[in-house]
This record gives C-alpha cells, structure tokens and sequence, in this order.
C-alpha cells in the first residue's frame, strides 16, 4: 500500500519542524551551558579571524607597489587599527576564553560553569561590542576617523568588549575555584590551571583600558586637550594590544600543550611543580601592563643609567619568556618519559606555543634601543606570531578535549596536516616583516617607504600567509563539522594521566 501525505499532514510537518527551529533558536539565544558559550566564542573568534586574514592580505597587496591602490588612501589607518584589533580582541582574548570555557568544566569533571550566565552575558556583550566597532570603522570612525559620533561609537563598542572579556573571564576564576571537587589548585589539570593563571590576568588588567577608554571618550566629546582626539587613540591604549600584554591572552595556550604532551606519552609530568611555576611566571606581565608603558633598554653614559634602563627591560620584556619556554621544555620531557606517537592536539599545541615565543623574541629585540626597530612593521609581525600561535593551540587543544566535550574525536592525520599548513601560514605572514622592519618598513602606513627589492617580497609574501590562514582556518571548520557527522572514532587523548 502507498502512502500519501494529506494537505494537512503536511502542513502540520511544516509546522512542526519551524517550531523546532524556533526552539533551537531560543535555546542558542538563551543559552547557558559551557559547550554552547565556548563554542559561541569560538565562531565569533573565528568570524573575526577570517576579517584578520582578509585586511592582513588586503595591507600587504597595498603596501607593494602595483601602480592602484585598492582603497582610499584615507582608509589606510582605519584598516590598520581594525587588524590590531581583530587580532587582539576579535581573535585571541574571545578565542582563548572560549576553550577554557569549553573545556575547563570537562577538565574538572565538573557539569557546568559557575555563574553561567554571567558567561552568557559576557558573550553577548563581547559580540554586541565587536559589531558596535566594526560598524564604527565602516562609518569612519576609530583611531584617526574624521566622523565624530562614529569615533565616540569606537570608543562605546571597545568598552562593551572589554565589559564582555572581563565578564567572561570572572566565570572561569568562580568556575576553578569552586568546581574543583575538593582538589588543591596544584592538582588541577595544567589546561585548567593555565586558564585561571589567564582570567586572573584579564580580570586584572583590563579594567586599566576600560578606565582608560572612559578618560578618552570624556576628553573626545569636550575639549580634546588632555589626550589629543582621535588620532592619538593608540598611544592610549596600545599597550593593551601588544606584547607583553598579548600573552595573558595566550596563556591557555600553554596549558594545552602541557595536557597534550602527558595524554600524548601516556606519561606523568616529571616536574608538575616546575610546569605549574612557568606558567604562573606569565602572571608578571600583569606588573608591566598596568604600567601603560613600552620598557625600552637603551645604554646610557654610565653603568647606573644603563642598569636602571635594564631592570625594567629584562623584568618587563624578557621574564615572561620564561613561561613558554619552561612549558616547552617540560613538554619534551614528559614526551621522553612515556611512549608517545605523534598525534594531532600534540603537534599543533606544540608549534602554536613555539610561535608565541618567536612572537615573544621578537617583542622583546624590538625594545632594544640600539636596534632601532621601534615604529617599524616588526612589531605587527610579533603580534601575528602571537595571535596565529593561539589559534593553532586552539586546533590543538579542540583535538584534545572534542572527543570529552561532544563525543565525537578528531581524526589525527588531517590535524597534524592543517597545523603545518597553519606553521606555514604563520611564518610566511610574520617572518617577512620581521625582515623588513631591520630595512625600515614603517609600521601602520601603506605608502611612502621604499617598497622594492626585499622589503616588496616581503609584503607579497605576508599577503600569501593571511591567505593561507583563512583557508587553514576554513578547512579545520569544515574538518570539526564533517567529525560530528561521522562515525565516532576512538578518544586517544581519553586516558587521564595527571599534568
């Protein structure tokens, strides 16, 4: 016998598949469970990276000289402040806070988040904020905008996002300390501790930009004479989107590597302790944020005055270096004490946390005087090195937990493959500058430097590198969508060993 849907068997089929859409709707919108917020974070993170990608490679077609140019040459300061800031705000901080969102309450066996919704919240007001800036430099606005209310609009969209990040990271610091089920903090997993080590770091620092922004905006809608209007908004707050201040962001970052290299072994972390104090070593960067300053080391005319410039450099500059070092090195150990094979959250955790350090390194030869790198397109390589190392933690540290937190594991081959590609795509959007800034290549301009020779390979070849991550990043979706259509594989990170 043939069955045949009725008119009003299919009216009620449509209907009822609306209204479980709606549903969905309503529960994503209401959402207030860790999976959903981390993952929400994550692919707005991601959003922001694939607008990173395309202004980096956008920058570097208009700082070759080709005879056109692609957009007004009035536009040029907006497009840079807007990379810095989708690097920054739009990529690491959201996109680090939505794996420990994600992952942490896995970690510690716990079912949720404390204070969900005040994660929620602190979602929805990063998300409301991001687009409030975007919307911002699209109308003129943001550092060095001609259009008045859309520079005061910048200002507005930044401080909801930094309301959202801190928001965001107190759940983490209620969720660790309360969630841990009667285990010190020494004994919580190192991807858990890291992350505490990072929301402290936020909680702490930020609100020295929030106050800040408040100075400005008062200053921008009255007189202009105490901070100088639009054009001097970076000089303000360009301490919260470069290094060191970048690495609190990161910090999650190394914790993955560690929990990556002891599941990889199926070892015991040989020096827990020693791991636990690299890592807590990042905290120093809170001392030097909240300075509001660049440390330079400059010799000066006597061994006083060269020792006064050095103490601040080295404390400053070249003492979070520590942290990811120690973390590296440690990892290997672990690695030496087991029996690991090589697997996906490993190599890309790995070769993430060694591109933070080169960003690091890179950071700190720039706050050496005699090299006079200050100014030039050095720095943005440093941030690019920071920020591009996160996101290949963030594959690693997806690889690791997915098969805890969805169920579904990530196959390795296809992991390992992107995180090389990612490498690629790192070094070949970074390195170049790095060159080009020991031949003067000024920083935030696009024209007016001697753009032949190597200083114009390197701007073709970091072109080549933004485009590559956005496809790097458009596979590694593509890859975490098909897994949660597939068969389920076996969790080979599922084994617990302490890190």
């Amino acid at each position: 016998m043939v069955m045949t849907a009725t008119p009003a068997q299919s009216v009620t089929g449509s209907t009822s598949r609306s209204a479980r859409s709606l549903g969905a709707v309503a529960r994503w919108l209401t959402l207030a469970d860790h999976v959903r917020i981390g993952m929400s974070l994550m692919a707005g993170a991601a959003l922001w990276l694939v607008i990173a990608t395309v202004v980096g490679a956008l920058l570097g077609v208009e700082r070759f000289n080709t005879g056109t140019a692609l957009v007004n040459a009035d536009a040029h300061t907006q497009l840079f402040s807007m990379h810095q800031f989708a690097l920054v705000f739009g990529v690491a901080a959201p996109l680090m806070l939505g794996v420990a969102i994600w992952s942490v309450p896995a970690q510690l066996h716990a079912s949720n988040l404390s204070l969900p919704r005040l994660a929620a919240l602190g979602w929805w007001s990063w998300l409301a904020g991001s687009v409030i800036v975007f919307a911002s430099y699209l109308g003129n606005g943001g550092p060095g905008g001609g259009t008045e209310r859309f520079v005061e609009m910048y200002l507005l969209g930044l401080g909801v996002v930094v309301v959202g990040l801190v928001v965001v990271a107190i759940s983490i610091v209620a969720t660790i300390m309360t969630r841990r089920n009667g285990q010190p903090l020494s004994s919580i997993p190192l991807g858990a501790f890291s992350a505490l080590v990072g929301a402290l770091g936020i909680v702490l620092t930020l609100p020295v930009a929030l106050g800040t922004i408040a100075y400005l905006w008062v200053d921008y809608v009255n007189a202009r004479v105490a901070f100088g209007g639009a054009d001097l908004l970076p000089s303000w707050l360009g301490w919260a989107m470069r290094e060191p201040q970048s690495l609190l962001y990161v910090v999650p970052a190394l914790g993955v590597l560690g929990d990556a290299a002891v599941r990889t072994a199926r070892s015991r972390q040989p020096l827990r302790g020693v791991m636990l104090t690299g890592v807590g070593i990042a905290a120093t960067v809170i001392v030097s944020s909240v300075t509001q300053q660049a440390h330079v080391f400059a010799v000066g005319t006597s061994s006083s005055e060269t020792l006064q410039s050095f103490v601040p450099y080295a404390l400053f500059n070249l003492t979070p270096l520590l942290a990811p070092v120690v973390v590296i090195m440690l990892s290997l150990l672990a690695l030496k004490a087991g029996k690991p094979a090589l697997s996906g959250a490993f190599v890309a955790s790995f070769f993430g946390v060694g591109m933070i350090v080169t960003g690091l390194v890179g950071s700190a030869a720039m706050h050496l005087d005699a090299l006079n790198l200050v100014g030039t397109v050095f720095g943005e390589a440093a941030l690019v090195y920071v920020v591009y190392g996160a996101v290949l933690a963030t594959i690693g540290a997806i690889a690791l937990h997915a098969g805890t937190v969805t169920g579904k594991a990530l196959p390795d081959v296809p992991v390992m493959l992107l995180s090389l590609l990612g490498v690629l795509a790192t070094v070949l959007a970074s390195l170049p500058h790095y060159v080009a800034g020991f031949l003067d290549q000024p920083a935030a301009v696009a024209t007016g430097f001697d753009d032949d020779g190597v200083v114009g390979v390197a701007n073709v070849a970091t072109t080549l590198g933004h485009a590559l991550m956005l496809l790097v990043l458009m596979a590694f979706v593509g890859l975490f969508a098909s897994s949660r259509r597939a068969d389920g594989l076996a969790d080979r990170y599922r084994v617990e060993a302490s890190a």
